[in-house]
C-alpha cells in the first residue's frame, strides 16, 4: 500500500519532468518566418484612372469659300477669284479625364473623353469678280472655335529609371468641332457705284470627325499609387465649317439687296501641338482582410 507521502514525491516528479520536456520542447522550436513586406503599388490591380489639363499652340487653318448669299442683287459666280489671308487661331485650353488598364509592366491603354475651349479664329476674305465688271469685295471673317474629343488611346513605357517612366504613345477617336458666334463684315466695291456695306451672321454649326494623336512624355512617381504625367501631345482635329448665313438686318445692306455674306469651310485640318500635365491614380485590389488564426492543441 502506498503511502500518502510517497504518492505526493511520485506525483510532484511526474509534474517536474512533464514541465521540463515541454520546456525543452519549446526552446527546441525555429522562430516563426516573417512575412514579407509588400512593396509600394503591389497591390495595383491593372486599372487607372488618370485627369490631364493641356494648353496648345494651334496651327490656323487654310481655310476656303463653301457657299455665297446676295452681294449686288445677285450671287458671286464660281469663276470669282476668291482668298482668304492674315488667318489666325488663338490657342486653345483644354481638360479631360479617362479610364485605363495596364497590360503588362510596358504596355497600357486608356480611353479619354476632352473639352477643348474655345480659340477663336479671324480671316480676311477678298473677291474679284471681273466677268461682271470691277468687283471686290472685302471682309472679315471672325468665329470661335470649340471641340469635344473622345479618344483610345495606347502606350509604351520603357522602363522604370529612379521612380520614372518614359512613355510614347498614340490615339485615335472623334473629334466634335462647333463654330459658334460667326460674323462676316465688310464692304463691296463697284465702278457702278458707292461702297456697299456687306456681311452677316452664321447659325452655329458642328462638324464630327475622325482625330488621331501622338504622345511622348514621363509618369513621375509621387506616391505608392500616384503618379505625375509630364507630356507632349499632336492631336489632329479634322476639319470645320459654319452653318447657314444670315444678311445683317440694317439697310441698306439688306434692304437694297445688297448684303452679303461668305460661308467658310477649312481646306486643312485642325492641328495643335500641346504640353499637358496630369495626374494618374492605380486602383488598387480590394482587401480580404486578414487570414483567421487557427491554434492546435
Amino acid at each position: 500500500m502506498v503511502s500518502w507521502t510517497r504518492l505526493a514525491r511520485r506525483t510532484a516528479l511526474v509534474a517536474a519532468l512533464s514541465f521540463a520536456s515541454g520546456g525543452a520542447l519549446a526552446v527546441d522550436l525555429p522562430p516563426a518566418p516573417a512575412l514579407p513586406a509588400a512593396s509600394a503599388g503591389e497591390d495595383f490591380s491593372g486599372w487607372y484612372l488618370r485627369g490631364d489639363v493641356g494648353a496648345g499652340l494651334e496651327a490656323a487653318p487654310d481655310l476656303a469659300a463653301s457657299g455665297w448669299t446676295a452681294v449686288q442683287n445677285g450671287l458671286v459666280p464660281p469663276f470669282a477669284v476668291s482668298s482668304f489671308r492674315n488667318t489666325t487661331l488663338s490657342p486653345s485650353p483644354s481638360i479631360d479625364a479617362g479610364v485605363g488598364y495596364a497590360l503588362n509592366a510596358w504596355l497600357r491603354t486608356d480611353a479619354t473623353l476632352e473639352y477643348r475651349f474655345g480659340g477663336r479664329l479671324q480671316s480676311l476674305y477678298a473677291i474679284a469678280d471681273s466677268a461682271r465688271g470691277p468687283l471686290l469685295v472685302s471682309d472679315g471673317l471672325s468665329t470661335g472655335v470649340s471641340s469635344i474629343v473622345a479618344l483610345l488611346n495606347g502606350y509604351v513605357d520603357v522602363g522604370n529609371f529612379w521612380g520614372a517612366t518614359p512613355f510614347v504613345g498614340a490615339g485615335v477617336g472623334v473629334a466634335d468641332n462647333a463654330a459658334s458666334g460667326v460674323l462676316d463684315r465688310g464692304l463691296a466695291l463697284t465702278a457702278a457705284g458707292p461702297a456697299v456695306p456687306v456681311g452677316g451672321f452664321f447659325s452655329n454649326a458642328a462638324k464630327a470627325n475622325f482625330a488621331w494623336a501622338l504622345m511622348a512624355g514621363l509618369d513621375v512617381d509621387i506616391a505608392p499609387n500616384l503618379k505625375l504625367e509630364l507630356g507632349y501631345r499632336y492631336l489632329n482635329l479634322g476639319s470645320i465649317g459654319v452653318g447657314g448665313a444670315h444678311c445683317f438686318a440694317s439697310p441698306p445692306a439688306c434692304a437694297a439687296g445688297g448684303g452679303g455674306a461668305v460661308a467658310a469651310r477649312s481646306r486643312g485640318a485642325l492641328a495643335s501641338n500641346e504640353l499637358r500635365i496630369g495626374l494618374v491614380l492605380l486602383v488598387g485590389e480590394p482587401s480580404s482582410g486578414p487570414a483567421p488564426i487557427v491554434a492546435r492543441y
